[in-house]
């Protein structure tokens, strides 16, 4: 694998194409991936809930971090969860961001091969992130979004950038990591965590109160909510799609690298 993402609310993630990681309302975080090849440069897009947020260089070997949005040449507004809000759509003029409601709780880095053709003058792109505005039609209850913290202070950013040519198509990164985040209790219902790690006091996160007493009654064990199903469906297909994605970039490299031998 080529890339690594090294870090994400300060644990060691993962150096596979996904992962799961637990989200905590008002938790601030940074972000840290490297590229683990010895001889390639890789150009950096960072996805944060769908929008794109960050994009950057790396050379071989290298690492970066990203704090959060930045503020200023020499501050930066750090990233953290928060709550997402849902909002009544029939309510006229709401103001509701659903553009990337089907990413939303993740995050993502895709990179590419490249080369640097110049350095030239930097200018702040005025980078945004999702607004956390969502329909109550959008099945997202209890979910989180990426939002920022008050304003800390940073070393004076270098105003300069690179200019780069892509040797991979932007459809088709080279690599790719993708997080899900979630609060504690859907990934949960959800399956990809136990029931016993929630802390004493969260209630049962596991199925409805109603199913619940009926399944206690009859016998059985507690088991996931209506909603909880739903999601488990939704996140199921999300990632048998990813993989088919990554399925299909990986016969293309295979094919790009068979066709570079044949030509040397």
């Amino acid at each position: 694998m080529p890339l690594s993402l090294l870090s994400l609310n300060f644990a060691i993630i993962c150096e596979l194409e996904t992962a799961f990681v637990v989200s905590e309302a008002g938790k601030k975080f940074s972000i840290t991936f490297k590229n683990d090849l010895l001889d390639i440069r890789l150009a950096a897009d960072l996805y944060i809930d769908g929008v794109r947020t960050h994009n950057g260089f790396l050379k071989a070997g290298r690492q970066r971090q990203v704090l959060g949005i930045r503020k200023t040449v020499s501050s930066v507004l750090p990233f953290k969860f928060q709550e997402l809000e849902l909002v009544d759509p029939d309510v006229e003029n709401a103001p509701v961001d659903d553009v990337v409601v089907p990413e939303m709780g993740t995050i993502e880095i895709r990179t590419f091969r490249c080369r640097t053709v110049r350095t030239a003058q930097y200018h702040n792109r005025g980078h945004r992130l999702h607004q956390g505005r969502v329909s109550k039609r959008s099945n997202k209850a209890g979910w989180h979004h990426v939002s920022t913290a008050d304003e800390i202070p940073t070393s004076r950013y270098k105003y300069a950038t690179d200019l780069l040519t892509y040797l991979d198509p932007r459809d088709a990164p080279y690599a790719s990591v993708k997080v899900f985040y979630r609060p504690r209790e859907l990934l949960v219902d959800q399956g990809v965590i136990a029931g016993h790690d929630v802390g004493a006091g969260n209630g049962n996160p596991g199925g409805s109160e109603v199913n619940d007493r009926k399944r206690a009654r009859e016998g059985g064990s507690p088991g996931p909510s209506k909603r909880a199903k739903e999601e488990m469906s939704a996140l199921s297909q999300q990632i048998q799609a990813l993989q088919a994605e990554l399925n299909s970039i990986m016969a293309e490299q295979s094919r790009l690298r068979k066709a570079l031998e044949i030509t040397t």
